[in-house]
Order: C-alpha cells, then sequence, then structure tokens
C-alpha cells in the first residue's frame, strides 16, 4: 500500500475546497437540526432550526463514456429514500463551491517498501498545489497502527520533514485505518464534504474492526472514500481481494476506485479526482419516510441514462 508524490499532493491541494456535510446523516438531534442555505452572496451560511429532519448528499453524475456532467437542474434527479420518491427539497448547488475536509490515509507498511520512496518524494508538491484556504487537510499514516502525521497548515517545510520520517514496516490494518480518519473526519461540525483519499495496496492483516463495520462508519460520518490502488494489476488472489475492498469502500460511499498507471504514477487517478470534486453537486432534503428504522437505503436517478454516484444510504440517530 502506497501513496504517490508529487500528483498525490497536487490533488489533494488543488481538491480541498468548500463542501458541505453535517454530523449526523438522518435524524436530527431532539433539541435542533440544520438546514444549509447559501445567502445572496453565494456563501454557505447554517440556519439552526428545532425538530427539522434533513438528509444532505454529495453527486457525482457521469455519462456513458464517463465524463462529468455539469448543468443539471432538480427536476433532472430523483430521489429515492427506500424506494420512496422524495419531494421537499431543502438545498440544491450544482458544481458545489463548498469546502473540502480531506484525510489522506497513507500504507505504510511493509507491502508498500518498493514503492514508499517515490511516493514519498511526491506528496509535499501535490498537497501543495491541492488545496485552498477554505479547505482542511490531514495527512495519517498506518501500518498495524495508525497515526496523524500532521495536518496541512501551509507549512510545506514542515510536511516534508515529517513525511521523510516515515519507513514502511509492519502489518497492514486498512480498515481500523479508515474508520479512524472517518471519526476524526466527524468531529468537525462546519459545513464541508468529507473526504478520505486512501492510497494502498488494500492489503487487510491487522485490523481490529472489520469491513462492514468500517463501511458503517464512514457512512455515519458521512464522509466519501476515494481508493487507489498502488497496484497496477493484480498479480495473485491477495491482491484481487485488496482490490475488491477498495471497490467496496468507495462504492458504498459514493466514491470511486482507481489505480496507478504501469509504471506506478499516481498523477491521472488524482486528476481524475481533482475533476469529479470540481463538478459535484450538493443536494439536501427533508425524508418524507422516517420511522424507527435504523438504516435507509439511497438511490438517485438522473435523466437521459446518466449514471449517479452518492452514498449508498444514511443513519437515523
Amino acid at each position: 500500500m502506497k501513496y504517490q508524490g508529487s500528483w498525490i499532493l497536487f490533488f489533494l491541494l488543488v481538491l480541498v475546497s468548500p463542501l458541505f456535510s453535517q454530523q449526523g446523516s438522518g435524524r436530527s438531534s431532539p433539541a435542533m437540526s440544520a438546514i444549509s442555505s447559501f445567502s445572496s452572496a453565494g456563501q454557505f451560511a447554517l440556519t439552526i432550526k428545532r425538530e427539522v429532519e434533513e438528509v444532505n448528499l454529495i453527486l457525482s453524475v457521469t455519462d456513458r463514456k464517463g465524463h462529468f456532467v455539469q448543468g443539471l437542474s432538480p427536476s433532472d434527479l430523483t430521489i429515492l429514500d427506500d424506494d420512496k420518491k422524495q419531494t421537499a427539497l431543502t438545498f440544491f448547488q450544482s458544481e458545489t463551491n463548498l469546502p473540502l475536509h480531506v484525510a489522506l490515509v497513507l500504507d505504510v507498511s511493509a507491502s508498500i517498501t518498493s514503492q514508499f520512496e517515490i511516493e514519498q518524494a511526491t506528496i509535499r508538491d501535490f498537497l501543495k498545489q491541492a488545496t485552498r484556504p477554505a479547505d482542511s487537510v490531514e495527512l495519517f499514516a498506518f501500518n498495524q497502527h495508525v497515526q496523524l502525521v500532521a495536518p496541512i497548515l501551509g507549512d510545506w517545510k514542515q510536511v516534508s520533514r515529517r513525511v521523510k520520517k516515515l519507513r514502511p514496516d509492519g502489518e497492514t490494518a486498512l480498515f481500523d485505518a479508515v474508520a479512524v480518519a472517518g471519526q476524526w473526519l466527524a468531529q468537525d461540525s462546519r459545513p464541508s464534504r468529507r473526504i478520505i483519499i486512501l492510497i494502498t495496496d488494500g492489503e487487510e492483516n491487522a485490523s481490529k474492526t472489520t469491513l462492514d463495520d468500517t463501511v458503517a462508519q464512514v457512512l455515519r460520518s458521512e464522509t466519501t472514500v476515494y481508493a487507489v490502488n498502488v497496484v497496477d494489476y493484480p498479480a495473485d488472489s491477495e491482491a484481487k481481494n485488496g482490490i475488491s475492498i477498495l471497490k467496496k469502500l468507495s462504492d458504498a460511499t459514493g466514491g470511486a476506485y482507481l489505480r496507478s498507471s504501469q509504471n506506478g504514477d499516481l498523477g491521472h487517478a488524482f486528476s481524475r479526482i481533482q475533476r469529479e470534486l470540481r463538478s459535484q453537486y450538493a443536494i439536501a432534503y427533508r425524508p418524507s419516510n422516517l420511522t424507527d428504522q435504523l438504516f435507509h437505503r439511497l438511490k438517485v436517478i438522473a435523466s437521459r441514462n446518466l449514471r449517479v454516484r452518492c452514498r449508498t444510504g444514511y443513519y437515523v440517530w
């Protein structure tokens, strides 16, 4: 598992830009819940109202060729919440500029040793180019342990020094790393898009949590996972299992699974993520069918047979 430098950094810095998410995905607390809105100046405002229930979604829409589609209106989209059509929209924004809160999660286990030096060299430059002042980024590293390496605060020399101190070693607690990153992002109640960029080979052999529990944790935190596989082609059953794990994490959360090129370059993968984050839609609605059911399945359908990616459900608190 690993993370590729320059493009990773570039992607992260360009990525980290405005978006919205709130801490809780379904039913609001008994006291209050938040409704998001934009002022006439186009800036995000947060209005607190009592006894309001709202679900926030970030959508990526593509055509049959995989090109991102912009310019859709609410009438082009149908939201199904447990197969029931939802009509009480409270918010919609095309090409959303809501800030990003990104956790860059880097695999530093022994299995990525051969790729690690190249990745180290490019992380700093990528982050410097990918983030914006309104965005927040944290850098996590993991083997059998998960550590917060550094918040990205614009001190690129410090980031570079800390990254250079990392040494690949040990086993791989991939599930634990993703769960920890999701919990970290959930603590930030500011309106933002919560993003995990996971750079790894997909190997898992040391986590205390399970894949299903990790997916549930990420869905509860309203976080989208972009999984970047540093292995270009699977050579054995273990590598193929890694691909399955990464696809499940990304598919369930509305993210994407990408992989390096044959020469190990991750640039195209991060360019793809960057384009996606600049082409997304933000939408919110008040569900008409909230009950005591814990988990609600979500599906969004677009006109003209366009493909929509978003998280597959939400938990009612």
